[in-house]
């Protein structure tokens, strides 16, 4: 059966309640001035900042303001955040409450984050935020910078958005030399033209050569890889340690590479008219000790092989977008054999060789460590497939299954749960083309000690089910479509 609901940790309780009591102070401070900004708001905002601060560790400032968001408060957000934001805070994430405050109130708070690591205003923030944030919180190593979206109306009575981060609010955070990990717009050749403000490609390039400590840039919809590679600009080695390419060449690879010496995390896909082939070899040539490798229409030819016999040792996550509808089990157990390591897969192909033969034996010692398991799309055997994998991995946490055709997987859930194979599994997200029956979902839910989370199309009334999971207070989220 799945794990029951554990009660809040006494840190928690104490948590909850401080939020609790702060957000009625605030409301009281509110409902009494219609205007917050008048000095006697302003005087009682600082009495009750100063009586916290007498009490409280500098510390729990930092967890207060992050569950806000969690306990709401029904008034301006602009007097919580007054009184919650310390001047030693080392971490702030906005909530959605707070992305329709001004800019002036941000303009006014931005100094007092000086000692701040991480600061998240996605949504919130525009050049003139930006500038105050290079000039006075130094010490950031994570930032989320996603510009304010404002909408006005186009000449034809079309909506159109307008951004507020632009090249110059990137040269501000120029300074911030010991960024890790940032979070920005896409440049706007990435989508259609919008007016106002935006970055451009030249303007990212400018960004990233200036800091040194940089390993992530999350850009939402960008080609990072392709970027990099077709710039004029001389760059490099950079520090960054995950890459995306949608567009890779072999001599683009060889150029990512060098530019991006460190690299961890690759992701490729091939949809371009370029040598798959030669993209792979360049990879296995390479120093890179890669730990994800994620690979969109691509064959398990040769190339990929000799890879994965050079490279997959250091592998942890693999993914396999199959576009030849040629993987075999042979395939799959080289896989295994050559990347020990593996603890996510992902294998999305429609072969029509990937079947197990009648008097195969299980080959021992591969996806040992296997905790997380995606398979899809169709033509093999679902059962065969998901059998083979579960006898070989000792702690499997979460599992997928995609699939194109409507399909009754009851038999092969019954057999698997008789087996004891999903002991360990905490998620399952089956397709809405495989159907369950009401009862098989009752028998996963019993027979699965730590499943938490179970997305399943619902194809009977379950209301009884979600009875039954209030009834034994069951820390188990189901969902259907």
């Amino acid at each position: 059966m799945s794990p029951r609901k554990q009660p809040s940790s006494l840190f928690k309780l104490c948590v909850r309640t401080s939020l609790n009591l702060i957000n009625e102070c605030c409301f009281i401070i509110e409902k009494n001035y219609a205007d917050i900004e008048c000095r006697e708001s302003e005087k009682h905002i600082i009495l009750l900042k100063e009586y916290l601060v007498s009490l409280l560790p500098t510390r729990l400032f930092d967890i207060l303001c992050l569950e806000r968001g969690c306990y709401r408060y029904r008034g301006d957000p602009r007097i919580q955040l007054n009184v919650l934001i310390h001047p030693s805070m080392s971490i702030f994430r906005k909530s959605d409450l707070d992305n329709g405050i001004p800019q002036t109130f941000w303009v006014q708070v931005m100094p007092r984050f000086t000692h701040l690591v991480v600061l998240d205003l996605k949504f919130i923030c525009t050049d003139e935020i930006l500038e105050l944030i290079g000039s006075k919180c130094l010490l950031l190593e994570e930032l989320n910078i996603v510009s304010r979206v404002d909408i006005c109306k186009s000449l034809i009575n079309a909506s159109v958005l307008i951004r507020n981060v632009s090249d110059s609010g990137l040269a501000y955070i120029s300074n911030l030399k010991n960024l890790r990990i940032l979070a920005m717009d896409p440049p706007r050749n990435e989508r259609a033209s919008r007016v106002g403000r935006c970055v451009s490609q030249a303007g990212i390039i400018m960004l990233i050569s200036e800091l040194p400590y940089l390993e992530e840039l999350r850009i939402e919809s960008c080609d990072i890889g392709s970027t990099l590679i077709n710039t004029d600009v001389s760059i490099g080695p950079l520090s960054l340690r995950k890459i995306n390419c949608h567009f890779a060449s072999a001599e683009g690879m060889r150029k990512l590479v060098k530019i991006c010496p460190h690299l961890k995390e690759l992701s490729i896909t091939h949809l371009s008219a370029n040598n798959k082939d030669a993209i792979l070899e360049e990879i296995a040539l390479s120093d890179l000790r890669l730990s994800k490798l994620d690979m969109s229409f691509f064959s398990h030819s040769d190339s990929l092989h000799r890879l994965l016999e050079v490279k997959g040792s250091y592998l942890t996550h693999f993914s396999l977008w199959e576009i030849d509808h040629s993987l075999s089990l042979d395939e799959v157990i080289n896989l295994g054999t050559s990347c020990p390591n593996l603890t996510s897969l992902c294998l999305i192909t429609q072969s029509n060789y990937l079947s197990i033969p009648r008097f195969f034996r299980q080959p021992k010692n591969i996806f040992r460590q296997l905790e997380v398991l995606t398979l899809g799309n169709e033509r093999f055997s679902i059962e065969d497939i998901l059998v083979f994998f579960l006898e070989c991995t000792l702690c499997l946490r979460k599992l997928t299954l995609k699939f194109q055709t409507k399909l009754s997987i009851d038999n092969t859930l019954i057999y698997i749960l008789q087996k004891g194979y999903f002991k360990h599994l905490r998620s399952l997200w089956l397709d809405c083309t495989l159907e369950v029956s009401k009862d098989v979902v009752k028998q996963v839910i019993q027979g699965c000690e730590m499943l938490q989370l179970f997305t399943v199309d619902f194809t009977e009334d379950m209301s009884d089910v979600h009875k039954y999971i209030a009834d034994n207070n069951l820390d188990l989220k189901l969902g259907g479509y």
